[in-house]
């Protein structure tokens, strides 16, 4: 059971490979290249997640941002700064269902 569990993981996929569809939200793998000098310890060092992408351009995923992408197909304040790199994603996991 446990094999099988390990083998149904979702994988990291390298942005150069392929971007997700639009307005699909996932799990991302984020670096700052360039932090502000007070966020001067995070510098390259990889992070993640939950992003959107949207015609190419990533975003901070929230149900908000969702919305006005799907109506405006932008959002000024959840835009992925041009500092960062995302540099891979993954589909996001099935939700937790209670046992019944």
């Amino acid at each position: 059971m446990a094999i099988t569990a390990l083998q149904n993981q979702p994988v990291w996929i390298p942005v150069s490979e392929r971007l997700p569809e639009d307005y699909v939200p996932v799990n991302i793998t984020w670096v700052n290249h360039n932090p502000d000098p007070y966020y001067a310890s995070i510098k390259d060092v990889p992070f993640t997640a939950t992003g959107i992408c949207y015609e190419g351009k990533w975003y901070w995923y929230s149900t908000v941002c969702e919305d006005y992408l799907k109506e405006y197909g932008y959002y000024e304040p959840d835009v992925v700064d041009d500092e960062i790199e995302i540099t891979a994603w993954m589909p996001l996991p099935e939700p937790y269902m209670e046992s019944e």
